[in-house]
C-alpha cells in the first residue's frame, strides 16, 4: 500500500513539475518527487537507489532555497556524495544509471536558469530513468515516467509557442 501511494504522490507532483511556470515550485516539487521516490525504492529493497534519493531529497531541498546560495559548490558537493554512496551501495550494474542520473538532475536543475531549460532536463531525466524502471520491472513508475515525459513534451510545446506569439507581437508593435 505504501507503495502505491508513494508513486500516486509522485505521479501528482511530476504532473505539477511539467506544467508550472514558477522555478521555485518547480523544485518543491522536484522535492515531493524525490522524497516519495527515496521512500518506495527503500519499500522495493533497492538500498543504492534510496540512498541516492536520500541525496537528491536533501539537496532538491536546499536547490528550494537556491536563490540564497550562490554557490556552484552545492551541486558540485552533492554528486560527488552522490557518487561516493553509489560507489559503497551499488550491487547490480543497472544501479550505476540511477546513480547517474542523480547526478545529472543536480546538474541541469542548478544550473539550467529558465523553465523551458528545466523541462527539456526533466525528459532527458525521465527517459533514463523510464529506462532504470522497465529494467527493473517496476512497470508502474515505467507507466508514470512515460506520462511525465509526455506531459513535459506538451508544456515545452506549448510555452514555446506562448513565447513564439509573445515575440511576434512584439516585433509587430516596432513596425
Amino acid at each position: 500500500m505504501a507503495v502505491v501511494i508513494m508513486q500516486i504522490i509522485t505521479f501528482i507532483a511530476n504532473i505539477y513539475l511539467s506544467f508550472t511556470e514558477k522555478k521555485k515550485r518547480i523544485y518543491i516539487a522536484h522535492f515531493l518527487v524525490n522524497f516519495s521516490q527515496m521512500i518506495m525504492y527503500f519499500i522495493n529493497r533497492d538500498i543504492a537507489t534510496a540512498c541516492v534519493y536520500i541525496i537528491a531529497s536533501i539537496r532538491a531541498y536546499v536547490y528550494i532555497y537556491k536563490n540564497k546560495f550562490k554557490s556552484k559548490l552545492i551541486p558540485i558537493f552533492a554528486i560527488a556524495v552522490q557518487l561516493v554512496i553509489g560507489i559503497f551501495t551499488i550491487d547490480k550494474l543497472s544501479q550505476v544509471l540511477s546513480v547517474f542520473i542523480s547526478c545529472y538532475a543536480c546538474y541541469y536543475l542548478w544550473f539550467y536558469d529558465n523553465t523551458q531549460k528545466l523541462r527539456v532536463g526533466n525528459i532527458i531525466a525521465n527517459t533514463l530513468w523510464a529506462i532504470y524502471n522497465l529494467y527493473n520491472n517496476l512497470y508502474i513508475i515505467f507507466a508514470m515516467r512515460i506520462i511525465t515525459i509526455g506531459s513535459n513534451i506538451v508544456a515545452y510545446n506549448n510555452r514555446k509557442r506562448e513565447l513564439n506569439k509573445e515575440i511576434i507581437t512584439k516585433n509587430s508593435q516596432k513596425t
